[in-house]
């Protein structure tokens, strides 16, 4: 039995929810929540980026739409990509 998870691991799957659920966005905010726990804890938060409308299932609101000239638009701001830090590359 595994009894470790590496956090770029964590990473790449709240990532992967974030990009492809379906779910409330508070349930998206709740992953989120402890993700950024963990590498803060950890000393590894890098930030994170909003998920525009081509990055998320079809019908869903994305993190962020970006207008011309305008102020972008954040319907939700669950859907987000966490940057890995370089250093749990290694």
């Amino acid at each position: 039995m595994k009894k470790t998870v590496h956090i770029a691991e964590l990473i790449a799957r709240v990532n992967r929810l974030n990009r492809e659920s379906t779910c409330a966005p508070q349930v998206r905010e709740g992953w989120n929540t402890l993700l950024a726990d963990v590498l803060h804890t950890a000393d590894a938060y890098a930030g994170f980026r909003y998920l525009d409308p081509s990055e998320v299932p079809k019908g869903q609101e994305p993190g962020i739409i970006t207008r011309m000239s305008k102020d972008p638009l954040f319907p939700d701001e669950s859907r987000r990509e966490y940057i890995v830090n370089p250093k749990l590359r290694r």
